[in-house]
């Protein structure tokens, strides 16, 4: 393999660990995730797909592969948004949230982007419960300038999930 795909192939995966981990520590600070985030994920993703492609994949389909992967995971993120939308009267999940998750539908495609989206919800339960028990037990209270109630933040759970599924070469 020549050593500038190998060193694309690097530098897309620690671009996405990068902005996976910003975005994350953005979201628990914020409640924020930053669009550069999103951009940088749904980049790195497309430079990950040109190495591919350099190495003799189709490139052809690896283009379809990655755009399948961005329309499922928004589409499903934009009808949790709206369905909560109308059975609450607010969003249940952050437009930074949807972005993040079609930003990783490139990197990981549809069937995987889908599996993302179900993985990063779990995580995200659970790391913010055992921070919420963790608080309970040790008697503090909420974060500073993110109200009690704020919601759980997601991109801990979307940066968990999608670079153990992508360091696991699932996918491929």
């Amino acid at each position: 393999m020549d050593l500038v795909v190998v060193a694309a192939w690097v530098v897309a995966r620690a671009a996405l660990a990068v902005a996976l981990g910003l975005a994350a520590i953005e979201d628990l600070a914020r409640r924020v995730i930053p669009d550069g985030c999103s951009v940088a994920v749904a980049a790195s993703g497309a430079v990950a797909a040109a190495a591919r492609a350099a190495v003799g994949e189709e490139a052809g389909a690896l283009v379809a592969d990655a755009l399948a992967g961005a329309l499922a995971t928004l589409g499903v993120m934009l009808g949790a948004a709206l369905a909560s939308w109308r059975a609450r009267g607010t969003p249940g999940v952050g437009g930074g949230d949807v972005k993040l998750l079609g930003a990783v539908g490139v990197w990981l495609g549809p069937a995987w982007g889908l599996a993302a989206v179900a993985l990063s919800c779990g995580m995200a339960l659970a790391l913010w419960g055992a921070v919420r028990l963790a608080r309970r037990a040790l008697g503090v209270g909420a974060a500073r300038g993110v109200a009690a109630g704020a919601g759980v933040p997601l991109a801990p759970g979307i940066a968990a999930a999608t670079l153990g599924i992508v360091l696991l070469g699932l996918p491929w």
